[in-house]
């Protein structure tokens, strides 16, 4: 299965157009940290265990810090039957401000 790449600064965007969840695959400690608002937090470890439960009908929007993770989870859902678009750039390109 395939899917679709943008440029991380049309993420909030992207999400609000397509009713998508924002999905930051990152560890949950550097999620606390910092996050694109909106976003829930599924490390890729639980992506690669299989240990997710997101509703199939939405599409998810990945990210990670620099996009190889996001690339690497996008694969993964795309192949688990998710519709999916991954951020190139990962959030240090991101120029929006971040929730805590």
């Amino acid at each position: 299965m395939a899917f679709k790449n943008i440029n991380i600064r049309q993420i909030v965007g992207a999400a609000l157009s397509n009713d998508a969840i924002i999905v930051d695959v990152r560890k949950s400690e550097r999620f606390r940290q910092g996050h694109i608002p909106m976003a829930v937090n599924v490390p890729i470890e639980r992506i690669e265990k299989g240990q997710i439960t997101l509703p199939g009908s939405r599409i998810l929007i990945v990210y990670c810090d620099t996009g190889g993770t996001s690339m690497q989870a996008a694969y993964l859902l795309s192949e688990m039957g998710y519709h999916v678009i991954n951020c190139v750039g990962g959030l240090k390109n991101y120029n929006g401000s971040l929730a805590r």
